[in-house]
Formats: C-alpha cells, sequence, structure tokens
C-alpha cells in the first residue's frame, strides 16, 4: 500500500506567514496605499502653496532681514557693492531722537485708532443686532467706507477737513462752535493727527462692525432670554453675556485692526505726508522716506524688521490670550 503524507492539523494550506504568497504582496499594497494617501498625498497638495507663500513672503522676508545687515545706500545700488554693518542700523534707530519719536507716534496713533474703531464698530454691530425700520439700508451704508479705496477717501476728507471750503468746518460753526471758523487742520500736529484718525477709523469700522453683527447672531437666544428673566437689563446683558461670549472674536478683530493701524501709510501720505516738518510721521512714512527718498536701503529694511517685530510679538500675546481662554472655557 502506499502512503499518502497529511498536513499536521491547524496548519493552513498555502504559503507560510512572510513568503511571496499573494498574502503579503496584498498586505504590502495595502500599507503602500495607506501611506500615500495619509503621508505623500497630503504633502504633494499642500506643496504648491507652500511654494507660493515661500515665493510671495518667505523670500522678501529674508530679503529684507539680510538688507538690514547691509549698508544698502546709493554706492550699492550703482554697483559699488553692499558692505556688512552688523547692527549698525539697528543702532541708528535706536539712538536717533527722530526715530524714537516715530515708534513712539506710532504706538500711540495706532493704539488710539484701535479703540476708536472697536468702540464705534461694537456700538454699531449692537445696533445692527435690533430689529427697526431701515436696518437693511443702514448695514449698507455701513459697508461703503470700507469697500472705499483708501486713496480716494483720505483724499475727499482732506478736502473735506479744507480750511475754507471744508464741510467739516462749516458743520462745526453750524452748530455753535464759532471758533472752527476758517480752522486749518493740518498746520499742527495735534489736529492733523485728529483729521487722520478720524479717515482710519471710518473706513476700519465697517469691517469690526460686521463681524461682531455675525458673531451676536450666532449667540443662542436662549441664553439672553433666560438672562432677561433673571431681572438683567441691556446692559447688563451686554457685559455679562455677549461682551465674554464675543471675546474670542474681539481678540482676534483687535490684533487685526492693530495690524492695519500700526503700517497706515495712504491716509497719512495722502493727508499731510509726514507735515508738518514731519510730526505726523509714522513708522511707514519714515520707511518710505528712507528707502526712497534718502536711497538708504539698509535703515529701510531695518525699520520694516522693526515693525514686524512689534507685530509679531502682538500675534504671540493674541495666541497666548486666546489658548488661556480655551483653556478656561474647558
Amino acid at each position: 500500500m502506499t502512503s499518502t503524507r497529511t498536513r499536521p492539523l491547524g496548519r493552513p494550506a498555502g504559503p507560510t506567514p512572510g513568503g511571496r504568497g499573494t498574502g503579503g504582496s496584498g498586505r504590502g499594497r495595502r500599507w503602500s496605499r495607506h501611506w500615500f494617501d495619509n503621508r505623500a498625498l497630503p504633502r504633494l497638495l499642500v506643496a504648491p502653496a507652500l511654494l507660493l507663500i515661500f515665493a510671495l513672503i518667505g523670500y522678501p522676508v529674508a530679503r529684507t532681514l539680510w538688507l538690514s545687515f547691509h549698508d544698502a545706500g546709493l554706492p550699492a545700488l550703482t554697483g559699488g557693492g553692499m558692505d556688512f554693518v552688523g547692527l549698525s542700523n539697528y543702532t541708528d534707530i535706536a539712538t536717533d531722537p527722530q526715530m524714537r519719536r516715530v515708534f513712539v507716534t506710532t504706538v500711540v496713533f495706532g493704539l488710539a485708532c484701535v479703540v476708536g474703531t472697536m468702540v464705534l464698530g461694537i456700538a454699531v454691530a449692537l445696533l445692527l443686532n435690533r430689529p427697526f425700520r431701515g436696518r437693511a439700508l443702514l448695514g449698507v451704508l455701513v459697508l461703503l467706507p470700507w469697500a472705499m479705496p483708501k486713496v480716494a477717501a483720505a483724499t475727499v476728507w482732506r478736502w473735506l477737513f479744507h480750511d475754507q471750503y471744508g464741510l467739516v468746518n462749516w458743520g462745526l460753526v453750524s452748530v455753535g462752535f464759532s471758533s472752527f471758523e476758517g480752522y486749518a487742520w493740518f498746520v499742527s500736529r495735534v489736529p492733523a493727527f485728529t483729521a487722520i484718525g478720524v479717515v482710519v477709523v471710518w473706513q476700519s469700522f465697517p469691517f469690526v462692525a460686521l463681524s461682531l453683527l455675525a458673531g451676536l447672531q450666532s449667540i443662542a437666544d436662549d441664553v439672553v432670554d433666560a438672562a432677561r428673566i433673571d431681572g438683567a437689563g441691556p446692559w447688563q446683558v451686554t457685559r455679562h453675556i455677549t461682551l465674554p461670549l464675543l471675546k474670542p472674536l474681539l481678540l482676534v478683530l483687535v490684533v487685526i485692526s492693530t495690524i492695519w493701524d500700526f503700517k497706515i501709510f495712504d491716509q497719512v501720505y495722502v493727508m499731510t505726508q509726514g507735515g508738518p516738518a514731519r510730526s505726523t510721521e509714522v513708522l511707514s512714512i519714515t520707511t518710505w522716506r528712507e528707502a526712497f527718498t534718502q536711497l538708504d536701503f539698509g535703515l529701510a529694511s531695518a525699520l520694516a524688521m522693526a515693525m514686524f517685530a512689534i507685530l509679531s510679538v502682538i500675534t504671540v500675546v493674541y495666541i497666548r490670550l486666546v489658548r488661556e481662554d480655551q483653556g478656561l472655557s474647558r
């Protein structure tokens, strides 16, 4: 009789694990597909956007930082080469009284515009959140200043503040302020900054108002109704419920407004060009003057990097505030 060899019980037929059978290759293909879908494909999809961001943001910032450590004046532009000067440009900024004055002016004026923008934006948002006749028309009128080009708006407002033909002086005199008859707004520092600040706030608050209006409309009515049942008045509801719920959005808007107001250029240049006697210069005007009138691109780059550092610190503070707020809310 011929004997037949049998497999041990429990041992599966076919190739052993780890062999060259179809099971191992199938798992390998699945692993490769999983790795491609979860690791390689996202990076390939993001790569074009990263390259574009580097080309439009990363390289200019790196180039500006490199120029800030060099003497990039007129001799360098005519082929004389750029000499490495280290922190000399930053030292000049720190020791020049005019530069220090410009930094202080930029901070004070920027913060004043941020406060005015946020206060007016919150007030308009609370008004638009209430039902009344003509609310849709008011919403359109509020949006118009934000949609108007800054140069055009600054030109119009410069004529409005004209000492002889401006409507601002005429309106103030009409309501009883006779001292504004022929008042010159642009011959001294404080009135000139007041006029510029009016234009900046007028163009900035619509964005804040509409953003806060969207946030107000996202608050559940049950929360407000419960507070009113407990006896809370309109001011108490706004202070203890509405504003705390809008705190993350308010922080974002404060940072955005601060960035916009710290790098303001159009309104100042059109209305005063930094005058009289450079008394209304802000950091962006000084950077432009050093780069394109004095042809000192090294010092201008140092000024730009100083502004970049200030705004970066503000952004970091904002991120920490948001994280702390989220941590407390949890």
